[in-house]
């Protein structure tokens, strides 16, 4: 038999305590609210639990497990492990064998895989030893939570599914085979191809998408959004007011915006979309909760980037929204400081859109994506249509440091930021006007159910 994956690999419980410890510290020394969807005797408990699962060694995979309940009482999908990352801590040449599962009426369907070696659409029964309804269960243990959104906490899941089977894959080397049902009712198996773990996540050949995508018609424009963190800012901005400059000059009466899959990013940019559909010229109001500690987004800029912020802040020193950032910039490690954004949404041209605006959401719509959800909710400023984002009414978290435990080497993110709507909101869940999904037709056509709302582009 072949060498089982490092992830198999047991940690004796003294090196789990260990970074059990450094996890439960380091939430309470760099979250901004732990304590927003729990108590702090909930997140004690949650830690005693983890505490005893780690009485007998465990292996890698165990222990992520283990600590993916420990964080989830918080329900902060900020604060999280990503089973991605448990990827990195394989060797680079290990085979993986992606593919995306989708979950219709209680059944798993093929949404995606490499060259088209299985035909989409076909109900999955297992990949290898797993069946696909302890794949989900393996998928869930290690899924992020995030307040009440509970109906995109299951989308993602199944979402899920194909990582998580790489990640517990304890023969990498070998075949990898799924048995599914064909269209025509027949079990069938057969081998799912595979890639090293470097082209899955560093080269990122296998699920690679734009930015941003426009299409336009005489009446009808689109703008696709796969994240607000875009490496190049204003690329995405100058990308941004060329749409809109071609609506404005096409005179078209209906825009789609798409962030179906977009997992959020930076604030700004989501200001910047926001400034060309503002019709009503409301500010942008977000209460940001900060802590001061060593990883906060002070700690993490360049020396030179401190010396630039210093020196711009006591030019105007007291006034301005620099001056408040200035003073939670010096004042002591622990202190929580709320500071609170109006932003006029503003562009170059002072363009706005004031026709018809359409919105597509989906369980992967997060952070920065259910801001924009929420603000659609707020200014009924179109109709939403899809399924129901990763985030709910009243703000979300951001800026989450990275933390490796010391001993297991596993990577966990912490935000070190809070942004709460203003004013302030009962936390719903966001969900669509219109409920839409993919259906096992759309999947086998490879047809969008949502192009129907931005025909004929």
């Amino acid at each position: 038999m072949r060498k089982q994956s490092d992830l198999h690999a047991l940690i004796c419980p003294k090196v789990m305590l260990s970074d059990l410890l450094q996890l439960r510290e380091a939430i309470k020394e760099t979250h901004p609210d732990p304590y927003n969807h729990c108590t702090d005797s909930t997140f004690e408990r949650a830690y005693q639990k983890a505490v005893l699962l780690t009485e007998t060694p465990k292996t890698v995979i165990e222990f992520a497990q283990i600590i993916n309940e420990f964080i989830g009482v918080l329900e902060d999908s900020h604060t999280s492990l990503n089973p991605r990352d448990l990827l990195m801590l394989c060797k680079k040449k290990r085979q993986l064998a992606p593919f995306y599962l989708t979950r219709i009426g209680g059944k798993f369907h093929l949404s995606k895989i490499q060259h088209a070696a299985i035909p989409l659409g076909v109900e999955v029964l297992s990949i290898n030893e797993y069946a696909v309804d302890e794949l989900y269960d393996l998928a869930e243990s290690l899924a992020p939570s995030e307040g009440l959104s509970v109906q995109a906490r299951n989308e993602i899941i199944s979402l899920m599914m194909g990582l998580v089977f790489n990640v517990f894959n304890k023969t990498p080397d070998e075949p990898v085979e799924m048995r599914f049902t064909s269209l025509k009712g027949d079990t069938l198996s057969r081998n799912v191809p595979t890639l090293k773990v470097d082209q899955y996540i560093s080269k990122n050949r296998w699920n690679k998408k734009k930015d941003l995508v426009t299409k336009l018609n005489d009446s009808t424009a689109y703008l696709g959004l796969s994240t607000f963190e875009s490496r190049r800012e204003q690329r995405f901005k100058r990308g941004i007011d060329s749409f809109f400059n071609k609506v404005d000059k096409k005179a078209i009466d209906h825009v789609v915006i798409d962030v179906r899959d977009n997992r959020g990013g930076y604030v700004l940019l989501l200001e910047y979309v926001l400034s060309y559909i503002n019709k009503d010229a409301a500010t942008f109001d977000l209460n940001y909760l900060y802590k001061r500690s060593p990883l906060d987004r002070f700690e993490t800029l360049s020396r030179l980037k401190k010396i630039d912020f210093v020196k711009r802040a006591k030019r105007v020193y007291p006034m301005g929204m620099i001056s408040k950032e200035y003073d939670f910039y010096k004042s002591n490690k622990g202190t929580t400081s709320s500071i609170l954004y109006q932003k006029q949404l503003t562009n170059p041209g002072n363009k706005t859109y004031t026709g018809e605006c359409t919105l597509f959401t989906n369980g992967l719509s997060m952070s920065a994506s259910a801001l924009m959800a929420s603000w659609f909710k707020e200014q009924n400023r179109g109709e939403i249509i899809g399924t129901p984002c990763f985030g709910s009414s009243d703000g979300t978290h951001g800026n989450p440091a990275r933390v490796v435990l010391k001993h297991s080497r596993i990577p966990i993110s912490i935000s070190t930021l809070k942004l709460s709507a203003v004013p302030k909101r009962e936390s719903k869940e966001i969900l669509p006007d219109i409920m839409l999904r993919y259906s096992i037709e759309n999947i086998v056509n490879g047809i969008d159910p949502f192009q129907r709302f931005f025909q004929n582009l």
